[in-house]
């Protein structure tokens, strides 16, 4: 009922409302669900639609930050934000995330065929254990090695930490604690000698932390001290995060202070990076997408049309062309075209909304949105994720899941091929285990 009370408000008001009411209103309705939400669930409270709304909140909070930049004229130069559509922007946001909720709600009961496996001999988590440390010392002890493994390897490298973490607290086990340390520290380690997204550096310490406090499964606990080392980690995080991207491939440089791995990089000079609160927001994104309907018209599905390719495996096309809406959408806002085989280094993402306007105008949104959070929904019940803390399969895959949530449910609807193309793959290896 909050939902459809709210959405009448967006689809009738929004005109006549202030971009800065529209937004604090979604944040209201956000902050009003999670109340409800915590009244219902005490235990098991951590779920897509939980992160969700607390994402929501806090892009909002981006925004309003991004606006009064606008205002005071502090605006980061080179920021690709159209200050005159910004109402427009947010009015989008809102509508989306409303439907995205609405059809979460829908079928949050409902689930797509279980890819949950129980595995109770512990032997077999020793082993991926040292299968999984083997692999990542590789990485250090041979950094040029050309032996590079896959993006399912390395979901399974990061959210096995929130494996071992969940049953480190749900068992109390030391075993398992040194197991998801261990890990923790040679997977961040390796993030900052050799990644080049910065967000690389923080998952493994979300993991980590998510793998502890779901394994509580109690709210009161992010009271207490266990918090602390949390947010020290996030707040040194965020303040040298504008300093991350302008020493991409000398993160280490930037960490360690270390001017002579650095070269002539300046380390003061963060402006020439985007700061956290910043990158956060989507007001630039979205009216961006505005501005390119605004002078092309709607695209009519040629902006997804590539994802139509991500159903295909690779083995059957091994000449697939990569998917990466993210540059498409970065040269076509920049004006900065390339090449045939050349294509922009730089990625910008759409957002869902961006995307589903940008395609099919406001009937997408509305459909497309619904469609987006019913996914969510039925995807997370596949994991059953609490059913046991011996769910391998459903664990990772669903911190997987928990992650994409925390960013609003994706940058693009890219996200649902991948998601759906390791559910797949999950799925046939439950049933292949089931049959031996």
């Amino acid at each position: 009922m909050i939902n459809i009370i709210f959405l009448f408000v967006y689809v009738l008001f929004s005109d006549a409302l202030s971009p800065i009411t529209l937004n604090y209103l979604l944040s209201v309705q956000c902050a009003m669900l999670i109340v409800l939400y915590l009244r219902k669930y005490k235990k098991a409270f951590v779920t897509p639609i939980f992160l969700f709304y607390a994402s929501v909140i806090l892009v909002n909070y981006a925004n309003l930050s991004l606006i009064n930049e606008y205002k005071t004229g502090t605006i980061r130069p080179g920021n690709f934000l159209v200050p005159a559509l910004i109402g427009e922007a947010i009015k989008l946001w809102c509508i989306s995330c409303t439907f995205i909720m609405l059809g979460y709600d829908f079928l949050s009961s409902k689930g797509l065929p279980s890819i949950a496996i129980e595995i109770n001999n512990k032997k077999i988590f020793s082993l991926l254990f040292w299968i999984l440390l083997i692999i990542n010392l590789r990485k250090i002890i041979f950094p040029n090695s050309p032996l590079e493994l896959g993006s399912d390897f390395k979901l399974i490298n990061i959210f096995s930490i929130l494996f071992f973490a969940r049953l480190w607290t749900k068992e109390n086990s030391k075993t398992y604690r040194a197991y998801a340390l261990t890990l923790y520290i040679v997977i961040t380690y390796i993030a900052i000698i050799s990644a080049f997204l910065r967000f690389d550096l923080i998952l493994p310490t979300v993991s980590l932390f998510a793998g502890f406090f779901i394994g509580k499964e109690n709210l009161k606990y992010l009271f207490t001290y266990r918090i602390i080392p949390l947010l020290i980690i996030l707040a040194i995080y965020a303040s040298i995060f504008k300093s991350l991207q302008s020493n991409r491939s000398n993160f280490s440089a930037v960490i360690f202070r270390n001017t002579e791995i650095a070269g002539n990089s300046n380390f003061e000079n963060v402006n020439e990076g985007t700061g956290l609160l910043e990158r956060t927001s989507n007001l630039s994104q979205l009216t961006s997408v505005m501005r390119l309907v605004k002078e092309n018209g709607f695209y009519n599905g040629k902006v997804s049309e590539p994802l139509l390719a991500g159903l295909i495996p690779r083995f059957l096309w091994p000449d697939k062309p990569t998917i990466a809406l993210g540059s498409w959408f970065a040269t076509e806002i920049t004006g900065s075209h390339y090449g045939k085989h050349v294509r922009s280094t730089n990625s910008i993402n759409m957002m869902i909304a961006g995307e589903l306007y940008l395609d099919f105008g406001w009937m997408g949104v509305m459909i497309g949105s619904l469609f987006t959070g019913a996914f969510f929904a039925i995807l997370w019940n596949a994991t059953k994720f609490y059913s046991s803390q011996y769910n391998l399969t459903g664990i990772i895959f669903g911190g997987y899941v928990l992650i994409v949530s925390m960013s609003s449910f994706g940058a693009d609807l890219q996200i649902v091929i991948s998601l759906m193309s390791l559910y797949f793959t999950l799925f046939i290896i439950k049933k292949i285990v089931k049959k031996t």
